[in-house]
């Protein structure tokens, strides 16, 4: 991951963590829980998913390859495609 994309995700995670920190509604309910004898803790998971920006139509995308002994050659589109589904992981 490039290293200005990633400084954009810790920025994104701070602001949904400041968002959720700054909740008035949040803390009301979790006031609420608290007032009703039990212990909150609250973790969220947030998942973003990310590709590429859209190639110029003059520009085709490399094509992917199978070899005749069925080896494929797979193009860096492939790779990163692949990857936002965690293929190959």
């Amino acid at each position: 991951m490039k290293p200005e994309l990633k400084d954009l995700m810790q920025d994104l995670q701070m602001a949904f963590n400041e968002s959720v920190c700054e909740s008035e509604r949040i803390a009301e309910i979790l006031a609420e829980i608290k007032n009703s004898g039990y212990e909150v803790l609250l973790a969220l998971e947030v998942t973003v998913g990310m590709t590429a920006g859209k190639q110029e139509a003059s520009q085709p995308a490399p094509a992917s390859t199978v070899s005749a002994s069925g080896e494929c050659n797979f193009t860096d589109f492939d790779r990163q495609f692949l990857q936002t589904l965690h293929v190959g992981e």
